[in-house]
């Protein structure tokens, strides 16, 4: 069935073997777009065939897969046929995922209620532009967050996103076993401005200009909140202020999409660099590197891994790494573990229990490792009595629906204390 799949997804590479051997010297003659949503001149703005150009098969196969990988079309296919003397014609037939796609969120506990609603267009005026907003409530505080994607600005290779943030957060400052330290609000002002580059297929880099405002309330609203607080910043210190930062990166590799399955191989290094010079009023170096990984054993698993690394000077809390929870380690809260220096490895074997022709039932075998701490760097404190947990889950996947997955995983953790716990989302994570 995989094999099949790829066969047919890939036409061209046919087309190639059964015209003349004088393919590769023929000229793309006409391309004929059909069925979907979406301009069909901003479609050939993200394809490097060209109506007109010399047509290469390896090209072409690149386009569809360009197009796959997107995430904004669940059927992508590509024709090839003679036109006449020296000429050859494309047709390419896809369809778009419904594009349209609405944010609800509410979690209450621990004396803290958090409502989230709002709305995404990733097709907006038909022309792959994405577009949102949410509405945020912290207890009695407003806010909320902007943003707008261009997955082709200026050139095919450019790809241009800004967010804006007006919102309440709650700090996470807890022990390594989730008992509350603190109660503290954190006033935030955030903007991101970043361009990403496609070097080749395999090899993008990116930068984006970060500036930010974090407040710091204390929550004293009862004695016991307020003796903690006390306690806390008895020892430390959260300091308000703005930070001004540029992050340069690098992508190398790719993790290729086929329907429900992913492989590839992808590794992704990038700095945040904060400095008064920017106008910032801390100052630090923060790194990150994070290799990801996939591959298709049989017909009907899915082998996937990831594993990061993080560093940084500076103490400021806002700074620091946060791990915990639905995204990073299975099990634990949100933000449970903090540290200016972190390692991260998660491991999963997702079968296909049902695939439908409009949804797909995955399963899910995972084991998450990390840890994370305040030292002078990566000593032997850093890997000592990591952060653990295993368990299994579930993927409910509508590939018509823009990034439509359902994820519910069941985790038992290891390290530093032991016990169940339950973790419902959207989307996968790597």
């Amino acid at each position: 069935m995989v094999i099949m799949n790829r066969l047919l997804f890939f036409p061209a590479v046919l087309a190639a073997a059964i015209l003349p051997a004088a393919a590769e010297q023929s000229t793309v003659g006409g391309l004929l777009i059909n069925g979907s949503t979406t301009k069909p001149e901003i479609i050939g703005r993200l394809l490097d065939t060209k109506p007109g150009a010399s047509f290469t098969p390896a090209l072409w196969s690149e386009d569809l897969r360009r197009l796959a990988n997107s995430g904004y079309f669940y059927d992508v296919q590509g024709g090839s046929r003679a036109a006449g003397p020296g000429q050859i014609h494309l047709d390419l037939n896809l369809k778009n995922k419904f594009s349209t796609i609405p944010i609800f969120k509410f979690k209450q506990g621990g004396g803290t209620s958090q409502l989230t609603v709002g709305l995404y267009e990733v097709n907006a005026f038909h022309r792959l532009l994405e577009i949102g907003g949410q509405y945020e409530r912290m207890n009695a505080k407003d806010g909320g967050v902007v943003w707008f994607r261009h997955p082709y600005f200026g050139l095919r290779k450019n790809r241009l996103g800004a967010e804006l943030y007006a919102h309440t957060l709650n700090l996470p400052l807890l022990s390594k076993k989730g008992e509350p330290q603190a109660h503290f609000d954190n006033e935030e002002i955030r903007g991101h401005l970043w361009l990403e580059r496609e070097i080749s297929p395999r090899f993008k880099t990116a930068l984006t200009l970060n500036c930010y405002r974090n407040g710091f309330e204390a929550d004293d609203s009862t004695a016991e909140q307020a003796a903690r607080n006390g306690a806390f910043l008895q020892n430390n210190r959260l300091n308000s202020g703005r930070t001004a930062s540029l992050t340069p990166g690098a992508i190398w590799g790719r993790l290729d999409q086929d329907d429900h399955l992913v492989e590839g191989r992808r590794l992704k290094i990038q700095a945040e660099l904060a400095d008064r010079a920017l106008g910032s009023q801390f100052e630090f170096v923060k790194l990150e590197a994070e290799a990801a990984a996939a591959l298709v054993a049989g017909e009907r698993w899915n082998l996937a891994g990831q594993a990061r690394m993080g560093t940084k000077s500076g103490h400021e809390f806002q700074h620091k790494f946060y791990l915990g929870g639905l995204d990073t380690v299975r099990g634990f809260l949100d933000g449970q573990f903090r540290g200016e220096h972190m390692w991260l490895v998660n491991l999963e074997a997702r079968p296909t229990i049902l695939e439908r022709p409009l949804w797909t039932l995955q399963g899910n075998l995972f084991a998450d490792a990390s840890k994370t701490w305040d030292a002078r760097g990566f000593g032997a404190e850093g890997f000592r009595n990591p952060f653990l947990s295993f368990g299994a889950g579930l993927r409910l996947i509508v590939p018509r629906i823009y990034r439509a997955i359902i994820r519910l995983d069941a985790a038992r953790t290891q390290e530093p204390l032991r016990q169940w716990g339950l973790s419902f989302g959207l989307q996968q994570f790597f």
